[in-house]
């Protein structure tokens, strides 16, 4: 994120999975201003950085900095501007691709699974239940392979 993200835009950077932010970027959810409400943002801006930061941000309608944001976990990497962005992603990219495409899937299904679950014996039952499916796969069963060869899986570049 570069720029200004006012409303939805905030929205969907919390929503991404994965965020960066340059120093100078501006955050605000500033339809209290107008009579309306944050509404479509608001579950993946509160779950993105909590209750307490959403309800100060959302009834102030308070513009913030990159800093602010990666401050409260809007967004995890901050660089200082667009072209350390580029790289910051690049990397990060580079990082993604070097990963399973179905471990990656499914470890994204499985943070929702949990995320507010009680750590509880339907919750364990699940997670095991996740890794037995995903470990049986044939990404799986080569993951185990080339981590016991000390190699790099095959579907690494």
């Amino acid at each position: 994120m570069h720029g200004p993200a006012s409303g939805i835009g905030v929205g969907l950077v919390a929503a991404c999975d994965i965020a960066f932010s340059t120093y100078d970027a501006s955050f605000v959810l500033n339809e209290v201003r107008y009579g309306l409400l944050p509404a479509i943002a608001s579950p993946y801006f509160v779950a993105a950085v909590g209750e307490r930061h959403a309800r100060y941000y959302m009834l102030t309608a308070e513009r913030f900095s990159g800093t602010e944001a990666y401050r409260i976990g809007l967004v995890h990497e901050m660089v200082p501007g667009e072209e350390q962005l580029d790289e910051a992603i690049g990397e990060t990219l580079d990082t993604l691709l070097k990963n399973s495409l179905n471990a990656l899937s499914a470890c994204k299904a499985l943070v929702h699974t949990v995320s507010g679950q009680p750590i509880d014996e339907a919750t364990i039952e699940e997670t095991a239940q996740s890794a037995t499916v995903i470990q049986s796969s044939s990404e799986g069963r080569e993951g185990m392979l080339a981590l016991v060869e000390k190699r790099k899986p095959e579907w690494v570049a």
